[in-house]
């Protein structure tokens, strides 16, 4: 089986989740399975980018990594001769690959991390060209011989908006990388504070909820410590709540920084899966998550984290006062947190990626 991971690869180690998905699945498939490769482009973002690199450029990365301009990529497309194309994320570049499927005698799955048009900054659809991301996201439904989605909850979203074939998709959830895995350590008391960590993304084009949630816990009557990671912004809040902010970070780092925190938690706003909250739960930290979060479907309430009602504007607080009037077992909730996150060990995720593969052969 001849198999190309198209996407984007990234640079360096701090990655947003589909780049990691992207990532974590080729070293994967690499190293136990098939003859594989990942085809990446010359992303403005990226260090070397030109306009020339975009059209013409071709460099080899590490092991069978190549980044390609829009061109060359074409050209080796039809020459290589590929039995499946598998985006792994999705890229405007994506535009050009699409229209040499009828070239090719190849099949397309494609994996969708989130739905476009409910994640996109609507004030900036025409100057940030986010009507392309739409257009390539509508594209891949369509041509596409497989869909792979991360939890039922993103499925039913694609459902009510394209109407999908039940032969046409899966379901696949995101893993979590060994180095988290691979860390042990008891969960911490709560004594002064209840300490919670919170990711706010990379930039402002997805809103994750941090105002709402504030709000939210308000409304518990014990100090919070809120450890925000990602983009900073300034809200007014009552004293009791501290808020630190953080830059994001490589996985070793993250790792360290996670040590002494109680919960991972997540605004009522919609996440297809989050691949932070499964780090965090391989680590000891317990899940505070709400129903309208993907990860929802492998949490247990009071068992191995705890999911709370997204329209209610008081169960999140009702739920973290009694926590810390000692009504729970954190250190067997941590315990089973850390357990339910080795469902989503990568070697047993590429196996059912290759079984995917193989249904469409």
């Amino acid at each position: 089986m001849k198999i190309a991971l198209v996407g984007r690869f990234g640079e360096g180690e701090i990655l947003s989740g589909p780049e990691r998905v992207g990532r974590e699945l080729y070293c994967e498939l690499k190293s136990n399975y098939e003859k594989v490769i990942f085809i990446e482009y010359f992303f403005s973002s990226y260090r070397n980018s030109t306009i020339i690199k975009k059209i013409f450029g071709k460099e080899i990365l590490n092991d069978n990594v190549i980044r390609f301009g829009i061109f060359p990529l074409i050209f080796f497309l039809l020459k290589e001769k590929f039995d499946l194309l598998h985006i792994v994320n999705l890229q405007r570049f994506i535009l050009s690959v699409i229209p040499l499927k009828i070239f090719l005698s190849c099949k397309i799955v494609t994996n969708f991390h989130g739905l476009t048009k409910n994640e996109i900054a609507r004030e900036n659809y025409f100057y940030k060209r986010y009507f392309l991301d739409i257009l390539v996201e509508k594209l891949l439904v369509k041509k596409s011989d497989l869909l792979i989605f991360p939890s039922a909850l993103l499925l039913n979203q694609f459902q009510k908006k394209y109407l999908l074939l039940e032969n046409k998709y899966k379901i696949i959830p995101n893993g979590v990388s060994k180095n988290f895995s691979q860390n042990e350590g008891q969960f911490p008391s709560i004594e002064k504070s209840i300490k919670l960590v919170f990711f706010n993304g990379f930039d402002k084009i997805i809103n994750r909820g941090l105002k709402a949630l504030i709000h939210l816990l308000e409304k518990v009557n014990y100090e919070i410590e809120l450890f925000i990671i990602g983009e900073q912004v300034n809200i007014n809040h009552l004293a009791k709540i501290k808020m630190i902010f953080q830059a994001p970070m490589s996985h070793n780092e993250l790792i360290s920084f996670l040590k002494g925190k109680h919960f991972v938690i997540k605004s009522a706003n919609f996440d297809s899966f989050s691949i932070f909250v499964v780090e965090c739960m391989a680590l000891g930290l317990i899940p505070l998550v709400s129903d309208n979060v993907g990860i929802k479907d492998f949490i247990e309430p009071s068992v191995n984290g705890f999911v709370y009602d997204s329209n209610s504007k008081v169960e999140l607080a009702e739920l973290l006062n009694q926590i810390a009037a000692g009504k729970y077992d954190l250190s067997m909730i941590s315990a089973s947190a850390k357990k339910t996150s080795g469902i989503f060990n990568w070697e047993k995720i590429a196996e059912e990626y290759i079984a995917a593969y193989k249904s469409i052969l």
